[in-house]
């Protein structure tokens, strides 16, 4: 990985380059499957290139830090662990829609950034309903069905992304395996251990949690369902609980807002604990994913004309810095009384929608958004943040109110868009 600058756009990238002992089709795949996606929790390829029989992908440049690295500075709360797995469900969800499977979901993959979680590393994403020969992925993450030789289905990521929750509420692994035979093992055979109960976990995300983990593909929820869920329980924990003396109607229908979901899945008629059964002992052989930086310089012109300006060794396998990543949908109106110290919250009104925000600390915080008639609440980023943001949205009709603070006062961007 370098960073690098693009001098026709005059902006900062990050080039990925292939080692010659590498498979350039493979890079190539990542740069078709990535450029065919577009959301804020995923990242953004600008370009692919080629300098002689050397390809490279041209990709934004994420400032912030993997997933992995996080953890090693120290637990993750809840309340983070549910925004940042609700954000990579969100961007799991757009790969579903358009029939992408990513096959690799893993805390190195996941990059922590200010403005939210961004997925990376499409390298061995492939479509869904695609047959494995080979079964390629992180032992730790890869679903019992693909190492049984099914078919890549979305569910495989959902389960991939229910070992990362359970290892950032839990601190470790749903499985006691220790060595790759043993955790190849469990996943086929082994009940993941129940979720330890814990303060800021909810049973219905511990059950939501344990439905990823379903041996049975067809018994885990689609990733759409579990962005909006962990993004509900994640605004209750961001706007914290209501002021003393509210009615207790109220606080048991503020308490429902995040059990509904995991019970309407709970109640469905499919239990997300039921493991199937008489799967074979043995499977194909897993082989761990990885890809090497490039230890020299190497030139990449193209049409791009990207100049190579420094070696990082320690940047992660993707990044950049793109628009603020969005977390699913809160309560479709979601409120919350500002602070003592802080400047009288503002209203912002567009088509789609209000947003109501305030400044604190040169920071924007929404204290509540409510979509208009016929619109919905698409995505939310409460703050506080340097940019806090919600999405409306009417059929492929999109309107997103920006807010910012400027001396302390919220300022509003409103912007319409197609999906």
């Amino acid at each position: 990985m370098w960073r690098a600058r693009d001098e026709v756009l005059g902006r900062a990238v990050a080039v990925k380059v292939l080692t010659g002992s590498a498979d350039p089709e493979r890079i190539r795949d990542e740069a078709r499957n990535a450029a065919a996606l577009s959301h804020p929790n995923l990242a953004q390829v600008f370009d692919y290139g080629e300098s002689g029989s050397t390809p490279y992908v041209v990709m934004e440049l994420i400032a912030g830090e993997t997933l992995e690295r996080r953890l090693v500075a120290g637990p993750v709360p809840p309340d983070e662990a549910f925004r940042l797995c609700a954000e990579v469900a969100a961007g799991l969800a757009a790969a579903h829609d358009a029939g992408l499977v990513h096959r690799d979901v893993k805390p190195a993959n996941i990059m922590v950034t200010t403005t939210g979680a961004k997925l990376v590393d499409f390298g061995i994403a492939a479509p869904a309903g695609a047959g494995e020969e080979r079964v390629l992925g992180t032992p730790a993450y890869v679903a019992p069905e693909r190492i049984m030789g099914g078919a890549v289905t979305p569910a495989s990521d959902v389960y991939a992304l229910g070992v990362v929750l359970y290892k950032l509420l839990a601190g470790v692994l749903p499985w006691p395996g220790e060595t790759t035979t043993g955790i190849v093992r469990d996943h086929v055979h082994t009940p993941p251990s129940p979720l330890p109960d814990q303060p800021g976990v909810p049973r219905p995300i511990a059950a939501l949690c344990m439905s990823c983990l379903a041996k049975d593909p067809a018994n885990r929820p689609p990733a759409r369902f579990v962005a909006d869920t962990l993004a509900r329980a994640a605004a209750r924990a961001v706007l914290g609980e209501p002021p003393a003396g509210t009615p207790r109607w109220r606080l048991a229908m503020a308490a429902a807002a995040v059990a509904v979901m995991a019970g309407a899945w709970l109640y469905s008629g499919v239990s997300p604990l039921r493991d199937s059964t008489g799967l074979p002992a043995q499977g194909p052989e897993v082989a761990s994913s990885s890809s090497s930086p490039s230890s020299s310089a190497v030139p990449v012109p193209g049409s791009s004309t990207v100049t190579v300006v420094a070696t990082a060794s320690n940047l992660p396998r993707q990044s950049g810095g793109a628009p603020p990543a969005t977390a699913p949908p809160p309560p479709p109106s979601v409120s919350t009384a500002p602070s003592a110290s802080a400047a009288p919250p503002v209203t912002f009104t567009s088509d789609g929608g209000t947003a109501t925000a305030r400044c604190a600390d040169g920071r924007a915080q929404l204290t509540g958004w409510e979509a208009a008639r016929s619109y919905t609440v698409e995505t939310a980023t409460p703050g506080p943040a340097a940019t806090a943001t919600v999405t409306f949205r009417h059929g492929n009709d999109l309107v997103d109110i920006a807010v910012t603070c400027a001396g302390g006062t919220p300022r509003a961007e409103v912007t319409t868009r197609k999906r």
